[in-house]
């Protein structure tokens, strides 16, 4: 192999290892990005039910 070659074989090789790497650091992202959001959702539907809750409330008085 041609030290040519040779260089190229590592350059696409390192090109691999890479897009690999991103792969994998954006599905860590997005994995952590949905266990953020479903707490969250759980407040926000708390939150809706508690301001049902008091307008129901008032309604009533």
């Amino acid at each position: 192999m041609s030290e040519t070659s040779r260089i190229e074989h590592e350059i696409e090789q390192t090109r691999a290892d890479l897009a690999a790497t991103v792969d994998a650091l954006t599905a860590k992202v997005e994995a952590t990005e949905q266990r953020l959001k479903a707490p969250l959702v759980v407040l926000a539907g708390l939150a809706a039910g508690a301001v049902v809750g008091l307008v129901v409330q008032h309604l009533r008085r």
